[in-house]
């Protein structure tokens, strides 16, 4: 449960930390199918091509702090352009804000 919820919050590396400890316990027990449960639940489960290249160049931007304008500016694209492929990102990895979808796509090694 720790892990589901570090890995909800961004912080990947946590994550990873408390579902490989989850996983020692599990194999301690005796508990084969929880403890690969355990491990497979911070392996990057997206897709390939789950974002298309531009939507990845975006959201990198948007990691590094950048708006929509100063986006469009560095990418040569209009505001209109990048508010859509801002949009169709959070709409793929489920989030709900920007911050949300960095975390996400960084969790799935996306960015």
């Amino acid at each position: 449960v720790l892990a589901r919820v570090l890995l909800a919050l961004g912080d990947g590396a946590a994550a990873r930390r408390e579902a490989d400890a989850a996983a020692r316990a599990f194999d301690h027990l005796g508990a084969r199918g929880e403890a690969e449960r355990a491990r497979t639940l911070c392996r990057p489960s997206a897709p390939a091509g789950l974002l298309t290249p531009r939507e990845i160049d975006v959201l990198r931007l948007v990691a590094d702090g950048l708006g929509t304008a100063a986006i469009a500016d560095r990418l040569v694209l209009s505001e209109h352009t990048v508010h859509r492929h801002v949009a169709n990102t959070l709409t793929k990895l489920e989030a709900r804000t920007r911050a949300a979808a960095v975390a996400k796509a960084s969790a799935l090694g996306l960015i």
